[in-house]
């Protein structure tokens, strides 16, 4: 499923190279859709029968969105959309019904379990008994039942955090994919610790699993790898990143404060594509040190 989600990133990248920057969001996905009657600075659109689902969408990303812009500035125009599966082929950029996700002025996520919940779901129920014990402690729902929803509809706070990282909503990127990936699981993390440090754990319980139990091979490890070989990464390589850049996340906020996601988002955007053949990995690491924080880099040694 991560293979699928990466491929189809791949196809989004190059679709966008060569396009004009763009200033509006992409209304093409919204045609069907309905719109929720909620105040707050952006639209909410969901799929028929979805309204329930689409409030409780909005109050969450609402309060996220609100937490952000005191710290980082307003995001001027984004929708967002919560879809049922029938309407996710239609209406979503990636393959992954209910995968939350942004791109070019959208916030998507889906009404009910995703894919990947239920992948996890599976794989961990592989493991033996007593290696995930603890685990499904953490993430049993209000009926009892081992849920990774619990996790994984926490990740559109980290999609939204993407969203400051593209103010133009021209889908396009930075130099440096891994320092995004960083950035918006500062997000993430952030707001569940200082609005929601209830729930944090819903967040940090599977990193630690997942760093304590790596997948058995892996083919890239480096930072510079993640953004040479982003789109030949493993499920297993790309997943164990992403824990990876979440522990460091976690690090960076909790030495530096929340105040350093604005520069951090600013030197992302100053830093976009268009650098990538103008400095290594090692000049561009030097100017994030100097212009951002050094411990920055120093979050980043497990690498």
């Amino acid at each position: 499923m991560i293979r699928e989600l990466v491929i189809a990133l791949a196809l989004t990248v190059l679709a966008s190279k060569g396009i004009a920057q763009e200033t509006s969001v992409d209304t093409a996905k919204h045609e069907g859709l309905q719109q929720l009657e909620f105040e707050s600075t952006f639209k909410v659109l969901h799929s028929t029968g979805e309204a329930a689902h689409a409030q409780e969408e909005a109050a969450l990303v609402n309060e996220a969105y609100q937490f952000l812009t005191a710290i980082m500035g307003e995001k001027s125009d984004f929708c967002l959309l919560v879809l049922s599966e029938k309407d996710w082929a239609t209406h979503a950029y990636l393959p992954v019904p209910g995968m939350p996700e942004y791109y070019k002025g959208n916030l998507i996520v889906g009404a009910g379990k995703n894919s990947m919940a239920d992948g996890y779901e599976q794989m961990l129920g592989g493991f033996p008994p007593e290696m995930t014990t603890e685990l499904k402690a953490v993430y049993t729902n209000a009926e009892g039942e081992f849920d990774m929803q619990l996790f994984f509809d926490k990740l559109s706070i980290h999609e939204l955090t993407h969203s400051f990282q593209d103010p133009n909503n021209s889908g396009g990127f930075s130099m440096s994919r891994w320092l995004e990936e960083v950035h918006a699981n500062m997000g993430l993390y952030a707001f569940y610790k200082y609005q929601r440090p209830k729930e944090l754990i819903y967040i940090t319980s599977l990193v630690d699993f997942s760093l304590n139990n790596p997948p058995p091979q892996q083919q890239y490890n480096s930072l510079s790898d993640f953004n040479t070989h982003y789109y030949e990464l493993s499920p297993g390589d790309y997943g164990f990143y992403q824990m990876k850049f979440t522990r460091a996340a976690q690090r960076i906020i909790d030495t530096l404060g929340v105040e350093v996601l604005k520069p951090l988002n600013d030197f992302l955007i100053k830093y976009d594509e268009s650098w990538s053949d103008q400095l290594d990995e090692a000049a561009f690491q030097k100017r994030l040190a100097t212009e951002v924080d050094p411990f920055i880099i120093e979050a980043m040694e497990a690498f």
